[in-house]
């Protein structure tokens, strides 16, 4: 006899618990990588002490893609981690989660940004291509040479 006043069994209320941790971590995880991302996409594009509009745009579509969000999750993202970078030293840390929790195809898709980020204003400089290949090395990701824009860019 199931004397739960929901009508479920303890068991079942135990999985429905479970599961709504899961779900929270995933969405938890979910939040700190996108957070973690933008700001070393944000550190990347303020090495000339500002980020134009191309950079801009190319951290905010980046982001939108990678962690299948809306503009205004990707805008409160943003501003995250903006705050967060104007207190930091260094965003090491941050790249060493992205380490430790995304996965091959996200790196490499983490790195094409990157990429993107570094050519969208059309000036490559060496504070860029030091940060990229640092952060490269801090998620996993092999040191390629920087490849040319592509026709489209």
């Amino acid at each position: 006899m199931n004397n739960s006043p929901t009508g479920l069994s303890a068991e079942a209320l135990f999985a429905q618990m479970q599961s709504l941790q899961q779900r929270r971590t995933v969405q938890r995880n979910k939040q700190e990588l996108s957070l973690a991302t933008a700001i070393v996409l944000l550190e990347i594009a303020s090495s000339d002490s500002r980020v134009d509009r191309f950079e801009q745009s190319v951290i905010h579509h980046g982001i939108k893609a990678l962690f299948d969000v809306s503009d205004q999750t990707t805008a409160s993202i943003l501003a995250k981690a903006r705050a967060h970078l104007s207190n930091m030293r260094s965003s090491s840390a941050e790249a060493s989660v992205l380490k430790e929790m995304l996965d091959s195809a996200t790196k490499r898709a983490m790195g094409s940004i990157m990429d993107n980020l570094i050519r969208c204003n059309g000036v490559v400089d060496g504070m860029e291509l030091y940060l990229r290949k640092r952060f490269r090395d801090l998620i996993g990701l092999p040191d390629e040479p920087l490849a040319p824009p592509s026709p489209e860019e």
